[in-house]
C-alpha cells in the first residue's frame, strides 16, 4: 500500500508530495494536464523503463520517492532473502534517482539495488492497468493465465509439477532426436572417433611438456658452449692441472686458519668460514661432475626434440589450439565412441523413459485440466454477476475450453466468449467487443481476481474508457467496492467514477515565471464539487451542474 510520494524534477512536475487515502484514490484534470506524468512517476518507482527525456528540461536529475505499507508475509519474506529491511510495522521507503547522463540509483529500505531487482519488488506492490491491458483481453493467448490465476495456489501448484515434468519430456525428446542417425553415418562417425583417439593417445601429450621441450631446444642448441663452460668452471674450482684451483687453496687457508685459531680463539670464526666456504665448492664440484655426466650420457638430439614439437604443433592446430584442449578432445571422443557403441541400448532405454514421463505428464495435464474445466464455470459464473452490476444485465460470458496437444502449459486452449445481448450466441471478445465492453470486463476479472492477489495497490489508467451514463455510474460503484480490501488509484474522465473516491486529486497545469507546471493538489469538499461540475458541464460551470455535482457527492 502506498501512503504518500515525493516527485522532484520529472516533466512538467516541479515538486510535488502527495498524501493518499488506503482505499479509492482518483485523479482528474484538463486532457494534457499531466495525468501520464503521475502514472509514468509511479512507473518510476516500481522499477520499470524509463528514458532520461523524463527529466525536468533544465535540471541534472529526477527522483521518485514513496512511502509503503506491506502487510503480506510472502512480501516480507522476498524483503528479507534480499536483504532489505522495512520497519516493524511494516513501513518501507523505496526511492530511484535518475540523471541526465542515463545513471539510475535505486533504493528500498536505505539499501541500494539494481533496477531489475526494484522492478521485481515493485511487480509484488503495485499492479498498473492501462488501456493496452484491454487490448491485451483481445489476445486469447491471454485467457489461460487469467483462468489459472482465478483457480490459484491449486493450479499453480499443478502447473509447476506439470511443467517440471514437461521440460524432461521435451530434453528425453530432444536427446531421443540426438540419437537418430542412420547406420552409415554411425559407422563413418565411429572410424572417425577410433583414429582420433590412436592419434592422441599414440601421442601421449602432457600439459607443460611444450615448455619443457623448448627449453630443451634452446639447452641443446648450446651444448658446445655449455660443456665448455660448465668444464672450465670445474677447472677453476677443482680440476686445474696446475693444481692452482680454488678447492687447493681453500684448503691451504683452512689448515692455515685453523693452526692460528689454536693460538688465538679470536680467529675461530674465521676458521669456520673458510671450511665452509670450502664444504660448499666440494658440493658445488660434485653437482657440475654429476651435470656433465648427465649432459653426456642423456641429451636428447635436436632432431629428436624439433620432431616433438612439430608433433605437438600439428595436434593443437587440429585440435582446439593449445595441448590442454587437444587432452580434453581425447577425453570427448572416447567418450563419445562409447555412447555410439551403446548407442541401441540407450535408444532401447530412452525410449522406456520417454513413454514413461510422457504418462506422467499426460497424468498431471489431465488433472490440471479437469481443475480447470470445472473452475472455467466457477469463473464464467461469477464475471456475469460483475457484468450485471455494471450494467451489462443480459451478458453472457464464457471460458471456453478445447483440447490441444502436449504443450508448454498443458493440454487445454482457453478462449473467453461474450454474448452482450440476449438471444444472441457468445462470439469470441475481438469480433464484438465495444470499448467500454472491454473495461467493463476487464474489470470484472480484475475485481475477480483480487482476492488471491498478493499486490495491496491496484492502478486503473483511464480504465472508464468507452463508457458513459448508467455504465460509469456502475463502474464508480464497482471501484469504490473494490477499494475495500484493496488500495485504488484511477485516472478518470468521468465525474460518477470520481464521485465514489475517498480522496480525489485535480491534476492542472499552469504557468510560473515563464515556465509550465504541472501541480497535484488534493480536493477538499468545495473544490471537489467545482471538478465535478467541470466534468460535466465543460469549462461553463453552471448553478444546476454545480448542484448535480454536490448531489453525485453526497449520493
Amino acid at each position: 500500500m502506498l501512503y504518500c510520494m515525493t516527485i522532484d524534477n520529472i516533466a512538467l512536475i516541479n515538486h510535488a508530495d502527495i498524501e493518499f487515502s488506503d482505499g479509492f484514490n482518483v485523479f482528474s484534470g484538463e486532457t494534457g494536464a499531466g495525468k501520464s506524468i503521475l502514472i509514468g512517476s509511479m512507473n518510476m518507482l516500481l522499477g520499470e523503463r524509463v528514458s532520461k527525456e523524463f527529466i525536468r528540461f533544465g535540471e541534472k536529475k529526477a527522483m521518485v520517492q514513496g512511502l509503503f505499507k506491506i502487510s503480506d508475509e510472502s512480501v516480507l519474506s522476498y524483503l528479507s532473502e534480499n536483504g532489505i529491511d522495512a520497519e516493524e510495522d511494516g513501513s518501507l521507503i523505496i526511492s530511484r534517482e535518475l540523471s541526465a547522463e542515463g545513471k539510475n540509483i535505486c533504493r528500498a529500505g536505505g539499501k541500494m539495488l539494481p533496477v531489475s531487482k526494484l522492478k521485481e519488488l515493485g511487480r509484488m506492490l503495485m499492479n498498473i492497468h492501462g488501456q493496452h491491458d484491454n487490448q491485451a483481453l483481445l489476445d486469447k493467448t491471454t485467457h489461460l493465465e487469467f483462468l489459472d490465476r482465478f483457480i490459484g495456489d491449486k493450479a499453480e501448484k499443478l502447473l509447476a509439477d506439470y511443467k517440471e515434468k514437461y521440460k524432461q519430456l521435451v530434453a528425453l525428446l530432444k536427446e531421443a532426436d540426438e540419437l537418430d542417425i542412420d547406420e552409415a553415418e554411425k559407422l563413418r562417425r565411429i572410424d572417425i572417433l577410433k583414429y582420433e583417439i590412436k592419434e592422441l593417445s599414440d601421442a601421449q601429450l602432457a600439459e607443460g611438456e611444450e615448455e619443457e621441450l623448448k627449453k630443451q631446444r634452446v639447452i641443446a642448441n648450446n651444448a658446445k658452449k655449455l660443456m665448455l663452460s660448465a668444464g672450465q668452471a670445474l677447472d677453476v674450482l677443482y680440476e686445474n692441472a696446475d693444481g692452482e684451483c680454488a678447492y687447493n687453496f681453500l684448503a691451504n687457508a683452512s689448515s692455515l686458519a685453523q693452526e692460528a685459531a689454536e693460538i688465538d680463539s679470536e680467529l675461530s670464526e674465521v676458521s669456520e668460514s673458510i671450511e665452509s666456504a670450502l664444504v660448499t665448492v666440494e658440493d658445488t664440484v660434485r653437482r657440475l661432475q654429476a651435470y656433465l655426466n648427465n649432459f653426456e650420457q642423456e641429451g636428447i638430439s635436436i632432431d629428436e626434440i624439433e620432431e616433438r614439437l612439430d608433433l605437438i604443433y600439428r595436434l593443437k592446430r587440429k585440435y582446439g589450439g593449445n595441448v590442454e584442449s587437444a587432452i580434453r578432445h581425447l577425453e570427448n571422443s572416447i567418450e563419445e565412441l562409447k555412447n555410439i557403441e551403446f548407442l541401441d541400448e540407450r535408444k532401447i532405454q530412452i525410449e522406456n523413459e520417454i513413454s514413461i514421463c510422457r504418462s506422467e505428464a499426460e497424468k498431471l495435464a489431465t488433472k490440471l485440466s479437469e481443475l480447470r474445466k470445472s473452475s472455467a464455470k466457477d469463473l464464467s459464473s461469477k464475471i456475469c454477476e460483475s457484468l450485471e452490476f455494471l450494467n451489462m444485465p443480459n451478458a453472457e460470458f464464457v471460458a471456453e475450453i478445447v483440447p490441444k496437444d502436449l504443450s508448454a502449459d498443458g493440454i487445454d486452449a482457453v478462449e473467453f466468449l461474450l454474448s452482450a445481448n440476449k438471444g444472441e450466441p457468445a462470439k469470441p471478445l475481438e469480433k464484438i467487443v465495444s470499448g467500454g465492453e472491454l473495461s467493463r470486463i476487464m474489470l470484472a476479472i480484475k475485481s475477480i481476481l483480487a482476492d488471491s492477489d498478493v499486490v495491496d495497490t491496484l492502478i486503473f489508467d483511464e480504465v472508464d474508457s468507452g463508457v458513459s451514463g448508467r455504465a460509469a455510474q456502475k463502474l464508480g460503484e464497482k471501484l469504490k467496492e473494490l477499494s475495500n480490501f484493496k488500495q485504488i488509484f484511477c485516472v478518470t474522465h468521468l465525474a460518477q467514477v470520481a464521485s465514489k473516491a475517498e480522496s480525489h486529486f485535480l491534476i492542472e497545469k499552469h504557468e510560473e515565471n515563464e515556465k509550465t507546471l504541472t501541480k497535484v493538489n488534493l480536493l477538499d469538499k468545495k473544490g471537489r464539487i467545482n471538478e465535478l461540475a467541470r466534468i460535466i458541464g465543460g469549462e461553463k460551470i453552471s448553478d444546476t451542474t454545480l448542484k448535480q455535482a454536490e448531489e453525485m457527492l453526497n449520493d
